[in-house]
């Protein structure tokens, strides 16, 4: 038997280890982090990064209550696209090569192409990450349709509080918010830590009081383009004051439901307590509804005959633009390089996911994959467009 001296260790040493659990649960909650077992799920990536609904609090988005089927018109794709070093892959070796759990092919209206990988099925719910800001785009045009916001030249201001908001930042317009040109001081490393601020916005558990404690500019307002995820994060605190609702309840009565979604969704949120939305990533659904929005758009705004965003604003992500990179940015979509003849862009979200628009052949692709941070986006924005010409008979 253990006698008094180790007893007494053993009690000093359970008493230090509660002290320290303690202490470490006071300085998570003060620094409005995610549990323990959460973000040790996230550090080691125990649950694949198209799945991280799952590590999250999330808010319901209802399907729509006369869900549309889209049409199917089943057909091989027996081609290679472009890949590396000039090379070419199968269309079935670029979905392995590229890690993707779903593919999805829509040509005139019709599911032309679909195929899963790795257990997933055509119910399978994954996470958007940066692909939700195209949809914070589509519902910042619904609520200038609606006048629920008068302009794209409003400042943030006329929306969002002094204590809310660093005062430098009042003047910066909701249409420099779209165009990633706020100047606001994030930075975008997906690879950092926990002291890299956009990680932190990620893992936070009041995204209110992380905008509100963001101080200081990198650049003038609308003097460059430089992508920054806050800023569609402080867009959505603008939409959500503009219409009154959550972002997600807004979302579910202006896009879920006229556009036919067949499948609940959610969007992931900081926490039960605060409800926030995680704008810049995280709308969770499935490939059949994400293709939804990328029609909407092919479609210029509408439908069937209800117009959801004005055709002037489902025409934006065709418009030239120069932001000096190799892939251009506008209005939460993504424009490739050599796109003339085709106009076609993409939602992006990290880690490989897609919901690629080409006007030209009436085609929409939507890819979601666990690729990893830097996923060959101008190399898949190319094979989607090498498959668009092929199922549209331009090839």
């Amino acid at each position: 038997m253990p006698n008094a001296r180790t007893s007494q260790l053993v009690a000093r040493s359970a008493a230090a280890l509660l002290l320290l659990l303690a202490a470490a649960e006071i300085g998570r909650r003060v620094a409005d982090l995610p549990s323990l077992p959460a973000l040790v799920d996230l550090q080691f990536d125990l649950t694949p990064r198209s799945q991280s609904y799952r590590v999250f609090d999330n808010s319901p988005i209802r399907r729509s209550s006369h869900p549309q089927p889209l049409p199917t018109a089943l057909r091989p794709l027996d081609i290679s696209v472009p890949w590396k070093d000039g090379g070419s892959l199968p269309v079935i070796d670029f979905l392995k090569t590229t890690s993707a759990h779903a593919f999805l092919v829509v040509q005139d209206g019709r599911v032309v192409y679909e195929r899963y990988i790795d257990g997933y099925d055509a119910n399978s719910r994954f996470t958007s990450f940066s692909v939700a800001k195209s949809f914070v785009s589509a519902l910042t045009g619904v609520a200038l349709a609606q006048g629920k916001i008068k302009s794209l030249q409003e400042p943030i201001g006329t929306y969002l509080k002094s204590d809310e908001i660093d005062p430098a930042y009042a003047a910066i317009t909701i249409g420099q918010l779209l165009d990633m040109r706020s100047g606001i001081d994030v930075e975008e490393n997906y690879e950092g830590s926990l002291t890299s601020p956009v990680v932190r916005m990620f893992v936070s558990t009041d995204l209110h009081a992380f905008v509100a404690r963001r101080h200081g500019l990198r650049f003038a307002p609308g003097s460059r383009y430089e992508y920054r995820s806050v800023d569609t994060l402080v867009l959505s605190r603008v939409l959500a004051r503009a219409t009154g609702m959550h972002l997600a309840d807004y979302a579910q009565a202006q896009l879920w439901e006229p556009l036919g979604m067949e499948q609940d969704a959610s969007w992931s949120v900081d926490s039960k307590q605060h409800g926030v939305e995680k704008a810049f990533c995280c709308i969770n659904t499935t490939a059949r509804d994400f293709a939804r929005l990328g029609l909407l758009y092919l479609n210029e705004g509408r439908i069937g005959e209800r117009q959801i965003v004005s055709t002037a604003w489902a025409a934006e992500p065709r418009l030239p633009v120069n932001n000096g990179t190799i892939l251009d940015y506008r209005d939460g979509w993504w424009i490739p390089p050599g796109n003339a003849a085709d106009r076609d862009y993409s939602a992006i979200g990290v880690f490989g996911q897609y919901i690629y628009v080409n006007p030209a052949t009436r085609t929409v692709i939507v890819k979601l994959s666990d690729y990893g941070v830097e996923q060959d986006e101008v190399l898949t924005m190319l094979a989607m467009r090498r498959i668009s010409h092929y199922v549209a008979g331009k090839d």
